[in-house]
């Protein structure tokens, strides 16, 4: 039986889907690592510096 042209491409089929929908939850982890690292080197940066006015 042949598919038909709308489930033949990669978004067309479930797994596409799944596919896209991993890869978006994906990117939103990588963002929320990306703002959980710069607070801590902000956070870094501010005690060096407190760090460094009390010598």
């Amino acid at each position: 039986m042949p598919r038909s042209i709308a489930a033949s491409g990669p978004l067309g089929s479930r797994d596409g889907l799944c596919r896209t929908s991993s890869l978006l939850r994906s990117i939103a982890m990588m963002d929320l690592l990306m703002l959980a690292l710069g607070f801590f080197f902000f956070a870094l940066a501010i005690g060096y510096t407190y760090a460094c006015e009390r010598l």
